[in-house]
């Protein structure tokens, strides 16, 4: 009879445990500050929406602190406060594999099901061929880019659920 309520517990356990474990810990999707370069070598600065390009445009920022792999991405559809000195936000993001299915999920699984708020593996910087002529000719601007030779990062699709 022990045997069996022993059994019985570590099933019960084993069935409450599996799917947790199954779940990577990731800050993918979660709120972060865009930050920018110190002109005097110092501690990131803070970009302000005054400091965004215009709209419709997507927004890639290395160096946010509150992401495991420090990119922050403000996609086209965040909406701006219409305020010039706000904190621009965005949510975290890291490099990805183009075309998989599995490369991006949030870190609140609510959003995996979301098309609002899905994360999907797309394209936010220049091509591949230009990126590595950018970096193999000018170091420091690679540098400034995150020294990443793949345009591909978790970002978010437009609300309708096509790609920019």
């Amino acid at each position: 009879m022990a045997v069996r309520r022993l059994w019985l517990f570590l099933s019960l356990f084993a069935a409450l445990a599996l799917p947790s474990a199954c779940r990577v810990n990731t800050d993918l999707g979660r709120s972060c500050q865009l930050v920018k370069k110190n002109p005097d070598g110092g501690s990131s600065l803070p970009i302000v929406e005054a400091d965004l390009p215009s709209a419709n445009k997507d927004f890639i920022s290395f160096g946010a602190t509150e992401c495991e792999d420090l990119v922050c991405v403000r996609d086209a559809y965040i909406p701006r406060t219409g305020v010039a000195t706000a904190p621009a936000s965005g949510y975290c993001s890291r490099a990805c594999v183009a075309n998989s299915t599995t490369s991006c999920p949030a870190a609140n699984s609510a959003d995996d099901t979301d098309p609002t708020r899905k994360l999907s593996c797309r394209a936010l910087l220049l091509d591949e061929q230009t990126l590595g002529a950018i970096c193999s000719n000018d170091p420091a601007t690679c540098q400034q880019i995150g020294n990443t030779l793949s345009p591909y990062f978790c970002a978010r699709s437009n609300p309708d659920g096509g790609v920019l």
